[in-house]
Order: C-alpha cells, then sequence, then structure tokens
C-alpha cells in the first residue's frame, strides 16, 4: 500500500512486500525525493521516532513541514499494522464436531 508517490510529494513512502510474518516486522519505506538513503524502517523502530530523530536520518536538507508531512504516513502506517494484526480471532468460539 502507498501513502505518499513522488508525483505529489517528495516523500514516497509504502507498505513493503518484505516485511516479515510479526507486527513487529512490518516495513515502512520512506524514501525522500534526491537522498541517496532509500530507508526502510520497521514497525518497532517507527514506535519510537522523532522529528530530529527521522531528519537526521536523510543526507539532504528536509523541510520541517516534509519531516511532519513524513510523520503523518508513519502514523498511517502505524495504524494500518495495528488493524491488520490486532484483529480477533471470531473463530475461537466455534466448536468444531
Amino acid at each position: 500500500m502507498s501513502y505518499s508517490r513522488w508525483s505529489n510529494s517528495n516523500w514516497y513512502s509504502f507498505w513493503n512486500t518484505s516485511s516479515g510474518e510479526t507486527k513487529e516486522s512490518q516495513v515502512l519505506s520512506l524514501w525522500y525525493c534526491g537522498s541517496d538513503e532509500l530507508r526502510d524502517y520497521q514497525y518497532s523502530e517507527l514506535l519510537e521516532i522523532t522529528p530530529n530523530l527521522l531528519k537526521s536520518e536523510y543526507d539532504v536538507k528536509i523541510k520541517k513541514s516534509e519531516i511532519f508531512e513524513a510523520l503523518g504516513y508513519i502514523h498511517q502506517f502505524i495504524e494500518d499494522v495495528d488493524k491488520e494484526f490486532d484483529v480477533p480471532e471470531y473463530d475461537e468460539d466455534i466448536d468444531e464436531d
């Protein structure tokens, strides 16, 4: 799933298909236009990310507004992962005959 594309943002961000099978191993690719750093972050890393830490991860100057834009994509990703992995197991109440 893509959260942003270079056609409308300096960020290209998406839920990476190379993610593992656990919630904590899900990967958000967060790439900034013009940077040589094509960064991928695991879900567990993103829970601890701050604006200053995010800015320090890239080799180019990034505007404050763009950092907060990226934090919005990170928040969307975390919400989507939570929804995907925190689904209750409804079939636990069904008796098998």
